[in-house]
């Protein structure tokens, strides 16, 4: 509301929200003293180029809250500039494992050679899209600190399709305005249960 009031945002369709009634805008700070109490962080990235951004993002676990604390992304931003640039915006990530869309085998290749060595592909399988939602609405909370700008605006656009003729709420996603939703999805892709289903859910 407070978003739609003051910066112009139009108020969403609560009920098609994919992370509808999860989301806190909150300013925080991991400190090196409390690491302990953290668990990750946790990177992931979505490749982008002409139209849509290339995204990274990193997100820690903690009270059963998922925490998102820096993000990076641009549109256009060549292959041979991606690791410098997200390196810039995201402390130490080339320190950690950066899991990334696996469609994209020769630019993981790319990155591991060219600044992110510990980039590697997520695991997918079907229904995964679902079983990562599934497993980002079972945490208390999102949240988000308010450096992440791009990616607050995405957490309130990412929506299920909605029938033009009824109204009705669909079970697919709506594929736009989900790359650094995607990247989140991504970056806890080892908490979440593959093909045999399940999920796995926040344990503090």
């Amino acid at each position: 509301t407070y978003a739609w009031i003051w910066e112009g945002a139009y108020l969403e369709n609560s009920d098609s929200q994919v992370l509808s009634g999860k989301v806190a805008i909150k300013e925080f700070a991991v400190e090196e003293d409390d690491l302990y109490l953290w668990d990750g962080p946790y990177h992931g990235m979505d490749f982008g180029f002409a139209q849509d951004p290339t995204t990274a993002l990193r997100a820690w676990v903690r009270d059963d809250r998922l925490w998102i604390d820096y993000e990076a992304g641009k549109v256009g931003l060549e292959l041979d500039d991606t690791s410098e640039f997200i390196s810039g915006k995201i402390p130490k990530i080339a320190q950690h494992v950066v899991r990334a869309d696996s469609a994209r085998p020769e630019s993981i290749s790319y990155l591991k050679r060219h600044g992110l060595p510990k980039c590697t592909g997520v695991k997918k399988w079907p229904g995964s899209v679902a079983d990562g939602i599934t497993h980002l609405r079972s945490y208390k909370e999102i949240v988000i600190h308010p450096r992440c700008v791009e990616t607050i605006t995405e957490s309130r656009k990412y929506s299920y399709k909605v029938d033009r003729l009824s109204g009705d709420v669909m079970p697919d996603v709506v594929d736009k305005d989900n790359h650094y939703m995607d990247a989140l999805r991504y970056a806890v892709g080892p908490l979440i249960k593959g093909k045999k289903g399940g999920i796995v859910l926040p344990t503090r």
